[in-house]
């Protein structure tokens, strides 16, 4: 099982969109068991860290900005993704 191109293992820390943090406690063939906080349930996602077809766990939280109307933001993403390259990509 992966999310965003990355294996998932036993013992990993994952984000979801709404408990926070958690940590993998079982990988099967498509599917991941996580542990959130203090809860004694475990909650399954599928491939792609996904519950219900909805993209929600990640493995870190993930960066957003508000786009304000009527703006263009071409240039501010060509900037990021650029410097992404060079960060995290070796580019």
């Amino acid at each position: 099982m992966k999310i965003d191109l990355d294996e998932v293992k036993q013992g990993d820390a994952v984000w979801h969109d709404r408990y926070g943090w958690g940590t993998v406690k079982r990988v099967n063939h498509g599917t991941c068991d996580v542990k959130f906080n203090e809860s004694e349930r475990v909650l399954t996602f599928t491939e792609g860290g996904k519950q219900n077809g909805h993209k929600v766990l990640y493995w870190q939280p993930p960066m957003v900005f508000t786009p304000r109307k009527g703006r263009d933001y071409q240039r501010f993403l060509r900037i990021v993704a650029e410097l992404h390259g060079q960060l995290f990509e070796g580019a």
